[in-house]
C-alpha cells in the first residue's frame, strides 16, 4: 500500500486518463457491473437519439442513470415521483466526470408499480376503443333524476347535493351507496354502476373526495371501467380533485374536476332553460305591450276618425234638418196663413179700394158659391129633417139593397138611432 502511494504521488495523470482509469475500475469490480439500486424518480428527460436519462434520488442523495436507445424501448413509462428498482453497472460520464448508473432495467415499486399497472390498462382499453368519443353517450340536458354514486357522509357526496339543491333543487337524487377505497373497492362501486344503470333517472354520477393515489387507484381498475362503458345511462365522474385523473374518466361520458362542478353540469340546463323562459316571458311582455299600444294607438285613431265622422253627419243632419225646418215652416199652416192672410190683406186693400165696383158682383157669387156648397154638404138635409140609413157602416142609397131583419143606423143632425127591417116598399 505504502508503495502504490509512493507511485502515485510521484505520477501525475491527465483528466483523461483519471476518467477512463477509474471507469476501467468500475468495469472490472464485479460490484458495480451488475447492481440494482432502490429511488424514487426524477428529471425524466428522452434524449432526441433514443436514449433516456433521468435520476434516482432518495432524500439528499441523487444518481445519475441513463437507459441507452437499444434498452430504454423495453422499460416501463416512467414518470417523475415513482418509485423504482433500476438494475445496471455503474460508469463514468466523460464529458462530466461523474458516476453514473447504465440502466439495463427498470422495475417499478410501490405508486411505481401501480403506475404502470395503469399504463397498461390504458393502452389495453384504448386499443378496445373504450376511450372513443363515438362511444360515448349524449348527456341530458335537462335531467329530472340522478343517480349519485358514493360514500355515505363524504365530502363528496355533501359538495354534490349542496350545489344541486342551490342550482336545480327540483332534480331528483337517488343515492347508491358503494365503497370507494380499499380492498376490493372496485368490485363495490361496478355493482353500484350497475344498481344505478336500473334505476328510473336519467343520468349516472359517480364521485368521491380527494385522496391519495392508492386510495384513488380503484377507479382506474378494469371492473370499473367495463361498468361504466355497460351502463344502460350516461355517467358522469368527479374523483378526487382537479389534478387527479383516472381512467374512469376516460371512459365516462363526461368527467369533472369536482362533484361541485358536476352538479353545475346537471343544473346548468336547468338554469339556461329557466333563463330563457325568463327572456321568453320578458319578451311575450314586451310584445304584448307593443299590441297592446298598438292595438290603443288604433282606438285612439278610429275614435278620432268616428269623432270626426259623427261630427261631420251631425252638420250635415243640421243643415238638412234646418233645409226641412224652413221647408215646414213655409209649408205650414200659420205660414201659409200667414201668407194666405198678407196676400188677403193685400186683396182686401184692392178690394176696398174698388169696393163700390166690384162689390155688388162679389157678393152675388159668394152666395151662390155658398149655396153650391151647401148642397154638397151630406150633412145640410139633416137640417132639414132628413136622416141617413147606413148599414154596416155605408150609406144606403136604395131600398133595394136591404133585406128582411137587416140591422140598419139612422143618423139625424143630432145623435143616432137603429132599427131593423121590416119591410122593403116600393117607389111609389
Amino acid at each position: 500500500m505504502n508503495e502504490e502511494r509512493a507511485e502515485t504521488a510521484r505520477r501525475v495523470y491527465s483528466v483523461k486518463e483519471f476518467t477512463f482509469g477509474l471507469s476501467g475500475w468500475f468495469a472490472r469490480k464485479k460490484f458495480f457491473s451488475s447492481i440494482a439500486i432502490a429511488g424514487e424518480v426524477s428529471g425524466v428527460h428522452p434524449f432526441g437519439n433514443g436514449h433516456i436519462g433521468f435520476v434516482l434520488k432518495e432524500e439528499q442523495a441523487v444518481l445519475e442513470c441513463v437507459a441507452w436507445s437499444d434498452r430504454s424501448k423495453e422499460l416501463p413509462p416512467l414518470r417523475n415521483g415513482i418509485s423504482v428498482i433500476a438494475t445496471g453497472s455503474i460508469g463514468v460520464r466523460p464529458d462530466r466526470g461523474c458516476y453514473q448508473l447504465v440502466v439495463e432495467s427498470v422495475e417499478p415499486t410501490g405508486l411505481g408499480a401501480l403506475f404502470l399497472q395503469y399504463e397498461r390498462l390504458k393502452e389495453r382499453f384504448r386499443a378496445e376503443g373504450l376511450f372513443e368519443p363515438e362511444r360515448k353517450r349524449a348527456v341530458p340536458e335537462l335531467p329530472r333524476r340522478v343517480a349519485l354514486i358514493s360514500a355515505r357522509g363524504g365530502k363528496a357526496t355533501e359538495d354534490f347535493l349542496k350545489t344541486l339543491a342551490r342550482r336545480a333543487p327540483f332534480v331528483e337524487v337517488r343515492f347508491v351507496e358503494t365503497q370507494v377505497q380499499g380492498l376490493g373497492a372496485e368490485i363495490e362501486i361496478a355493482a353500484a354502476l350497475d344498481e344505478a344503470s336500473q334505476l328510473d333517472v336519467d343520468v349516472i354520477v359517480l364521485t368521491r373526495g380527494g385522496g391519495s393515489y392508492e386510495d384513488l387507484f380503484p377507479f382506474n381498475l378494469e371492473p370499473v371501467v367495463r361498468a361504466i362503458v355497460r351502463a344502460r345511462l350516461p355517467v358522469l365522474t368527479a374523483i378526487g380533485h382537479s389534478g387527479d385523473h383516472h381512467l374512469a374518466d376516460d371512459a365516462a361520458d363526461k368527467a369533472f374536476a369536482t362533484p361541485t362542478a358536476a352538479a353545475e353540469e346537471i343544473a346548468r340546463g336547468w338554469t339556461l332553460a329557466t333563463h330563457r323562459v325568463r327572456e321568453a316571458e320578458r319578451a311575450l311582455g314586451r310584445a304584448v305591450q307593443a299590441i297592446v299600444l298598438q292595438a290603443s294607438r288604433r282606438t285612439d285613431d278610429l275614435r278620432l276618425r268616428l269623432d270626426h265622422a259623427r261630427a261631420a253627419l251631425l252638420t250635415r243632419k243640421r243643415a238638412r234638418f234646418g233645409e226641412l225646418q224652413m221647408r215646414l215652416q213655409r209649408l205650414s199652416p200659420q205660414h201659409l196663413f200667414a201668407r194666405s192672410r198678407e196676400r188677403l190683406i193685400a186683396l182686401a186693400g184692392t178690394i176696398e179700394t174698388g169696393r163700390e165696383r166690384y162689390f155688388g158682383r162679389l157678393y152675388r157669387r159668394l152666395e151662390g158659391v155658398a149655396a153650391r156648397l151647401d148642397g154638397l154638404n151630406p150633412l145640410s138635409p139633416l137640417e132639414r129633417g132628413y136622416a141617413i140609413v147606413s148599414l154596416g157602416g155605408k150609406a144606403v142609397r136604395d131600398a133595394a139593397a136591404l133585406r128582411i131583419g137587416d140591422a140598419i143606423e139612422a143618423r139625424f143632425q143630432r145623435g143616432r138611432a137603429s132599427a131593423r127591417v121590416e119591410g122593403i116598399l116600393p117607389d111609389e
